[in-house]
């Protein structure tokens, strides 16, 4: 099980739930290496396409993303995955802007487009991907 600071938080809005589904399948190996939590709709869906085990906190209906976003305020948090649909969002979906504060102030590392999420899938598994440059010593301390 993941440590302290080793815990991803998943959410995407109902229209983009399938690209990241599609990217937490290509990468598995990455997430598999994480605690994940997600609001109960997006813990679902990964669960059932993906086999991953979520824990799931409240609907973004009944203030999920409240309760997640709380947590990055603790210094548990690695990374934030908000997927969002800025052209058709529904009314009743998460919003992200406190995200922005708490991911700013927290200093832990927000992805709200697909290509965004690549890169911070790519940071969140480099280690994962290349463990012969354990060694390599070229990254400095505020990159971990």
């Amino acid at each position: 099980m993941a440590g302290a600071g080793q815990t991803v938080i998943l959410i995407a809005h109902e229209r983009k739930l399938p690209e990241l589904i599609k990217l937490m399948k290509i990468q598995q190996p990455v997430f598999k290496e994480y605690r994940l939590l997600a609001t109960s709709e997006t813990g679902e869906a990964i669960e059932h396409e993906l086999a991953l085990e979520v824990t799931h906190l409240f609907s973004g209906k009944k203030g999920g993303e409240i309760q997640l976003c709380g947590l990055v305020c603790t210094n548990t948090i690695r990374a934030v995955y908000f997927i969002r649909d800025p052209e058709n969002p529904a009314a009743d979906e998460p919003d992200i802007s406190p995200f922005y504060r708490a991911c700013d102030l927290n200093n832990v590392p927000l992805a709200t487009n697909m290509v965004s999420a690549v890169a911070l899938t790519y940071w969140l598994g480099r280690k994962i991907a290349a463990p012969a440059a354990a060694g390599d010593s070229r990254e400095s301390a505020a990159c971990d």
